[in-house]
This record gives C-alpha cells, structure tokens and sequence, in this order.
C-alpha cells in the first residue's frame, strides 16, 4: 500500500504542495485529453499516481477517482492494465477500469457557454434547452475530465454531486484563480478560461447523461490490484 499522510483521500488531494505549479500548467490538464492517439490519453491520465478524474455516473451525477494506474503499457508487458481508486474515504475501492472507454472521444451538443454563464442558479443552468442530435458538435470531450488543480481543489471542497452546481462552483473558482493568480499573463489567463469552458461542456452534458458511464471490470481474485495502491 502507499501510505497517504492524511486522515482520507479527500484530505490529501485538496491542495497537494505541487498544485502551485499544475495551476501555471493548466493547458497541459486540458491537452491531455484533447490528443488524437489513443494511447497517448490514456498515458495522460495514468502516468500520475495522485491524479484526480472527473467521471459522469448513469443518474447524471459526477463521479471522482483517484489514483489511476497503468500495470501493463510497457516494453515487456504492452497490453494496459488500468485501475484507480473510487471514494474519498478510508474505504475507496480498487477499481479496474475499460481504459479504452474511459478515453473514448465523444461529440457533445452543448448550449452556447453564454447562456450557460447568464444563468445565477443550478436550476437555471440545468433548464437550459437540449440541443438536439442534428445541432452542430460544439465541442469534443472524453467520458473522463483532468481538472488542473484549481478546479480540482473547488471540486473536492464542494459537499455536492450535481453537475450543474459544480458549474457554479467552478465558475466563481476561475474568476478568483484569474483574479488572484493570473495577474498580468494573458496567456495563463486564456487556459484558465478554455479549461472551464471544457468543465462546464463536460458537466453540462453529463447531467444530461450524455457522457457515458464508466465501465468497471470486476475482478475480485485479481490480488495485482490491490497492492499497487
């Protein structure tokens, strides 16, 4: 097991000593999941032990885990062998996870982010209309969301799983993040913004239930799993 220097998950992942530098990096949390390789993604959300996703449950709720982990991809075992924990707690799971579905690109049909800006409550945002299955793609997203820390952080801390409130929460995290740690960098400021944009897609569509659930692989008798966390 890995010793975790906290009382529960939540605990250590909330404000870890490298999000200063995540944060200046937050275009590389939102690139990870834009390449075109397959492969590539899914060694982008494995090849951090402490990483955090973002995954969309079939009630339309978000999903958080945690610690995901690659036991193949390798010169001498190439087949991929991906778990990760789920739940904060001291009694998260071991999961196996359909890494190749995790990773899938999908095409989403989401409102302009305006009207999804213009609105003050969770109802509001959620009432938005549905576009429907002939509207153009606004936007490509995987079943599986990277939030660079500062998203990562207002998430953790929030006591809520709906979707749309997250939208809330994020918002006024990316306001503040601009505010107080972006100062004169346009640049950084740009990736904040197209990172919440890419939140806010995926989380709208996922209430929606146009993100599609993750997909676990019992394997209660696999004994490789668990000591690997």
């Amino acid at each position: 097991m890995i010793a975790r220097p906290a009382a529960s998950f939540k605990a250590f992942y909330v404000r870890q000593p490298e999000d200063d530098d995540g944060n200046k990096n937050t275009k590389a949390f939102t690139d990870a999941l834009d390449d075109t390789d397959e492969e590539r993604r899914v060694k982008n959300v494995t090849e951090d032990l402490n990483a955090v996703l973002f995954a969309a449950d079939a009630e339309g709720k978000i999903q958080i885990l945690h610690s995901p982990a690659n036991l193949g991809g390798t010169r001498t075992r190439p087949k991929n062998k991906v778990a990760a924990l789920v739940g904060l707690g001291p009694q998260a799971t071991v999961e196996k996870l359909d890494e190749k579905h995790a990773v899938k690109l999908i095409d989403l049909r989401c409102p302009n982010l305006n009207l999804v800006d213009a609105e003050a409550t969770a109802e509001g945002i959620k009432s938005i209309p549905i576009p429907d299955n002939t509207a153009v793609v606004t936007c490509e997203a995987a079943n599986v969301f990277l939030p660079a820390p500062w998203l990562k952080n207002t998430i953790l801390d929030s006591d809520t799983d709906c979707p749309f409130e997250l939208i809330l929460s994020a918002r006024q995290a990316k306001n503040e993040f601009i505010q107080d740690h972006c100062g004169e960098d346009q640049d950084l400021q740009d990736e904040t913004k197209a990172h919440y944009d890419g939140f806010v897609s995926w989380a709208w569509a996922g209430g929606h239930e146009k993100i599609e659930p993750l997909r676990f692989l019992v394997r209660p008798d696999d004994v490789e799993l668990r000591p690997t966390f």
